[in-house]
This record gives C-alpha cells, structure tokens and sequence, in this order.
C-alpha cells in the first residue's frame, strides 16, 4: 500500500503582546445631578433679573389713606373785629380724594410680564379737578396708556387756597395681578 501524504498549511501569527487595560471612562453626569446644579442658577438668575428691572415704590408710599375734605361751614356772624392773617400760608401738596383705576379686560391682563408703568401729568384747578392731563411716561404699551389716561382724568385733589394751577404725577402699575396707582408732585 502507498502512503499518501497529506498536505497541511500552517499560519502562524505572532500576537504583541497584550497592553493593560484602560481604566474604564468616566460615566456622563445623569440627568438628576444635572438638574440639582441647573435649578439653584436659574432660581438666582430669574430673582436677580426681577430685582434688577423692578419699578414699583414700596408699597407703604401707594396705601397712603385719603385725606377727607372739611366741607365749609356756616360763617358765624359777631360783632368783633377779625384778626388779621400773619402771613399767606402756601398750599399744601394736594392730596388724591378719588382714585379711579383704569378698567383693564382680564385678557389685556394676562399679557403683562413684571410691573408696566404709566405715568400721567395732570394740571389741577383751585377745587382740586382734573383740568389737562397728557402722558409722561407712556410705557410699552398705547392700549395701557389709553386707558391710564382717561382714568387720571377722572381723579380728584383736595383744593387750593390760591387760584393758580397745580401738577401732580399720576403714576398707574399694572401687573397681572391688576392695577395700582400712586400720586406725588412733580420734581
């Protein structure tokens, strides 16, 4: 019998040798750990932004009561002479009697962001009403001003001794929450 020969291919590769691995990566922040940093920065930009564009005077200065008007008497007739005054005293800064607030629609409302301020300068007769009014600052909206307008036109003062004319600012706040107003002298 014949031997065959069977015929055999042989590969061999030499392999490097190994490196040590690599320590594994590290894993990317989840999104709770995220979020615990993320929060406190926007709760400290939104505070710091509302405090920054804040316009509203303290709250003291707009709950100012009104003054009540002593209505005028009866004049006592007597047989004495009068006393003669000192000296003029000059008027008192007026003081508002009758706040009237703009009426605003809910939905006109409900587009205010932060405090929108409206500021009327309005010229007083002796008795204490509204002769002129026109817009000083008219804020960034013509539908507020409007309406800021027409309401300052309706306020009244307490009255004058003298006969000239008087200005006071009337300044409107309009937030979402509704309407405020304050009044004080021009300066």
């Amino acid at each position: 019998m014949e031997s065959q020969a069977t015929n055999r291919l042989v590969i061999r590769i030499k392999l490097p040798p190994q490196a040590p691995a690599a320590p594994p990566a590290r894993p990317p922040l989840s999104k709770l750990a995220l979020s615990l940093v993320l929060v406190p920065v926007a709760i400290a930009l939104g505070w710091w932004g509302i405090s920054m564009f804040r316009s509203e005077p303290d709250s003291q200065a707009q709950s100012a009561p009104p003054v009540p008007v002593a209505s005028e008497a009866a004049p006592v007739v007597t047989n004495e002479p009068l006393p003669q005054p000192a000296a003029e005293v000059p008027d008192a800064p007026p003081s508002p009697i009758n706040e009237v607030l703009p009426g605003l629609s809910r939905g006109a409302l409900n587009t205010v962001r932060g405090t929108i301020r409206v500021t009327i300068r309005v010229t007083l007769d002796k008795n204490g009403a509204v002769l002129a009014a026109a817009t000083d600052e008219s804020g960034p909206s013509r539908y507020f001003e409007r309406h800021a307008l027409e309401a300052a036109k309706k306020w009244t003062f307490t009255p004058a001794k003298s006969d000239e004319q008087r200005t006071m600012l009337v300044r409107f706040y309009v937030k979402r929450s509704g309407v405020t107003a304050s009044a004080s002298s021009p300066q």
